[in-house]
């Protein structure tokens, strides 16, 4: 068995369709095994259309920093069945556009909906993953990603990431893409950045020297806890 399960998740799936089509290349060509997807933009459709089965798709959920709680209640359901009737399937996992699930008006709302979905959310450090943990919500045991470097993963990053590993299921946070052509974004030529590192042989060999194998979130949590 593998010393750790690595699920490469790439959020903005439907932001826009250069975004998206590079997505699906680090999957097809590189490390990503799930995607997070905006249901609510002019290109999800298109987007969660075009996604192969092999690509576990998540929800990005989209939700105003300042939402009160019946609010982030009512937009968050709302997604869930939009989500459903454009993949065909509920999500696999489920996180938030800009973390804005981790507010504390907010995060009540998504841990009651991933427990009733019995899929994982994203926690990004050993206090939120026990809070969750402790109220009966899947979660990974450990998160990488930091979306205020620009880019967060360059190849270095990458490698050195994958060289130190911790064991057990693990969740990176990667924004691969081309450069938005329609999205109004300022995260732009980043996106080109990790994509091509997430594709690159050298973090492929990577992750094989660590012991480590790539998952997605159905199989990673298929057995629960």
């Amino acid at each position: 068995m593998p010393r750790a399960l690595l699920l490469v998740n790439a959020d903005d799936l439907g932001y826009d369709p250069a975004i998206d089509r590079g997505i699906l290349e680090a999957h097809a060509r590189g490390l990503v095994t799930s995607a997070t997807a905006m249901v609510e933009t002019p290109f999800a459709e298109r987007a969660l259309a075009e996604a192969p089965p092999s690509l576990d798709l998540g929800l990005h959920a989209v939700v105003p920093a300042a939402a009160g709680a019946a609010e982030v209640e009512d937009l968050l359901a709302a997604q869930l069945a939009r989500f459903r009737t454009l993949r065909g399937a509920p999500p696999t996992h489920l996180d938030s556009h800009k973390h804005a699930h981790l507010a504390p008006g907010a995060l009540p709302a998504f841990a009651r909906a991933a427990r009733r979905e019995g899929i994982p959310l994203r926690a990004l450090d050993g206090a939120q993953r026990a809070r969750l943990a402790a109220e009966g919500v899947l979660v990974a045991d450990a998160f990488l990603g930091d979306a205020a470097l620009r880019p967060c993963w360059t190849e270095a990053r990458l490698l050195a990431a994958l060289a130190a590993l911790p064991a057990g299921r693990v969740e990176l946070m990667c924004h691969p893409g081309h450069a938005p052509t329609h999205a109004r974004t300022s995260f732009a030529a980043e996106r080109e950045v990790e994509l091509g590192a997430l594709c690159s042989g050298a973090a492929r060999r990577a992750l094989e020297a660590a012991g480590a194998a790539l998952a997605g979130f159905a199989e990673a949590f298929r057995g629960g806890p």
